[in-house]
Order: structure tokens, then C-alpha cells, then sequence
């Protein structure tokens, strides 16, 4: 008996092995060939914000926002909110909009770096991807435990993936452009904000986990998620008060909270849709719906960003 329950043990032992092989060698190829389900919702929503985007041309913005840096809290898979808002404000002509900088903890942090670093088509068809690999290997994700470790698991994947994929991108396209905070002990925890990127040692990897992720190594030491050290609101605010500052509270966005650590197609497509339409209330009226009033706002320069919240 103890020999069948041994046996029995190896076995399902080996099928998890498998099973977790399985699902990862999926990631793997979705990142490059990302399946049609992701690329026709990405088509989708493309055409969705070019038509926003079109409207919005044609009028005067609420904001002069020929000068502006971008700030995102952390919140996990809300990070579909920022999508949405990114599509709509990226796609904006330059004597409407320009943006110079973005910074971002956890989520909030690596999407933007993502964009910048890999574009808007390649960032949109992964995270949709994910919902595809999520529904495909459900029984993986039935648990919150289970779903969060094998988010930030293929995540790692991702970001390794992503600064071989880019190396030669990564200066150009992130330095001194993507900030992005990681809260690490020195020896109590400390915000450390990121702004140059480089594939050596896997430097611009760890940087990019070191955000978003419970533990990584970051330039020898030890750090956790940025929105641990980025005051109340989770976000990073630039301190030398050059401009103007968007702030994106992905903490806002009303969706279920297990979204945090979950990915379901229809909600991450749903959410990124709501981001668009926020952004475009944003534009036009100078602030967001009645249902979230504080998901997007402006900190005027001059405002009182000491705390990393904008006191105006």
C-alpha cells in the first residue's frame, strides 16, 4: 500500500511538472506568435482609439498638455485602465499632446516600459495573450495563490524574453524617458527610482521585475514592489517640478479585486475600453466620469509632490 501511494505521489508529481512545462513552452510561443484571439481584440481596440482620438483632434483640450510627464500607480492587471488611456493620449498629434517622461510602480511601471520598449501593438497582443493562455489553462489558475505565482513566474519569462528580444532598443527607447520605482533595503526600504536600462548582467530584467514582483535582486539589493515605499496612492511623482503631471490611479477602476492577479479576456478587453473613455472625458472636460472621479487627474506645476501625492 505505501508503495501504490508512492507511486501514486511520482505520478501526480510528474503530470504538475508537465503540466507547469506545458503552460510555459504556450507563454513562450504566444510571445512570439501571439494567437488570433489577441491579435483580432488588439485590431479591435486599435481601430476603437484611433476613432476617439480623431474626435479629439478636432476640438481644444481641456489641459495644455504640449509639455507633460506621465505617472501610474501600481494595481496589478488594472493595468489594462492604462492601456486604454495610453492608446487614446498616444495617439493625440504633438502640438496636442507630448509627453516626456512616464513613471510607474508594480503594473504601473512595467506597462509603460513595455510600450516604450516593445510598442503598442506588441504590449497589447501579449496582455491579451495572457487572458487566451489563462482560459486555455484554467484548472492552473483556480486558486489566487496559484494564479498570482504563475503570473509573476511568466513574467519573469516575458521579461527575460523581452531584453534579449530588445537589447539593442533598450538605451534609446527607456533611458531617461521610463522611471520606474523599486522599493529595496538599504537597509530599511527605500524607493529607488530606475531610469537607465542596459542588457548587461540582465540589468534592464531585474529592473523591470524588481517593481512589480515580492523578491528580486536589484544592483545587490534586496527588493520587493514598488508601491510598498511610493507613498499613499502607489505613485512616484517627479520631484523636480519641470512640468506638469497626468496621474493615473489604476486603484480607481471599480473592476473586481481579484483582477489584481487574474486575467479574463472579455474583463482585460472591457477594462482597456474604460480606459479610452475615461481618457477622452479626461480630454474633453478636464476630468473623469461621476463612477471615478479621481482615475485620472492633473498636478499643475508648483503643486506640493514631496509625499509622492499631489497636494495643490
Amino acid at each position: 500500500m505505501k508503495s501504490f501511494s508512492a507511486l501514486a505521489a511520482l505520478v501526480a508529481t510528474a503530470a504538475q511538472i508537465s503540466a507547469a512545462t506545458d503552460i510555459d513552452d504556450a507563454w513562450r510561443s504566444m510571445l512570439v506568435e501571439p494567437p488570433s484571439e489577441a491579435i483580432d481584440a488588439a485590431n479591435e481596440l486599435q481601430q476603437r482609439a484611433d476613432s476617439i482620438a480623431d474626435s479629439l483632434k478636432k476640438i481644444e483640450l481641456a489641459y495644455d498638455l504640449t509639455d507633460i510627464d506621465v505617472v501610474c500607480s501600481g494595481g496589478g492587471n488594472y493595468d489594462a485602465f492604462y492601456m486604454g488611456a495610453s492608446m487614446v493620449l498616444s495617439r493625440l498629434s504633438k502640438d496636442q499632446a507630448n509627453v516626456a517622461r512616464w513613471a510607474g510602480v508594480s503594473a504601473g511601471g512595467m506597462m509603460p516600459f513595455e510600450i516604450a520598449l516593445k510598442g503598442e501593438t506588441t504590449t497589447l497582443e501579449s496582455h491579451l495573450s495572457y487572458g487566451v493562455l489563462s482560459a486555455q489553462y484554467a484548472d492552473s489558475y483556480k486558486s489566487a495563490v496559484e494564479a498570482m505565482y504563475l503570473e509573476d513566474h511568466h513574467w519573469r519569462i516575458m521579461a527575460a524574453w523581452q531584453t534579449e528580444t530588445y537589447a539593442d532598443q533598450l538605451a534609446d527607447s527607456l533611458n531617461n524617458k521610463v522611471f520606474v520605482g523599486t522599493s529595496c533595503l538599504t537597509p530599511l526600504p527605500k524607493l529607488i527610482i530606475i531610469d537607465e536600462y542596459t542588457a548587461e548582467d540582465d540589468q534592464a530584467t531585474h529592473a523591470f521585475m524588481s517593481t512589480g514582483t515580492y523578491v528580486e535582486i536589484y544592483d545587490s539589493m534586496v527588493c520587493t514592489d514598488g508601491g510598498m515605499t511610493s507613498g499613499a496612492n502607489m505613485t512616484p511623482l517627479f520631484q523636480d517640478a519641470t512640468r506638469p503631471q497626468i496621474i493615473v490611479d489604476l486603484m480607481a477602476t471599480g473592476y473586481p479585486s481579484d483582477m489584481v492577479y487574474r486575467v479574463d479576456f472579455d474583463q482585460y478587453k472591457s477594462l482597456i475600453e474604460v480606459g479610452m473613455d475615461e481618457m477622452e472625458e479626461f480630454l474633453k472636460t478636464g476630468k473623469t466620469s461621476d463612477e471615478r472621479p479621481e482615475i485620472i487627474t492633473m498636478c499643475p506645476l508648483g503643486s506640493d509632490v514631496t509625499s509622492n501625492v499631489c497636494l495643490k
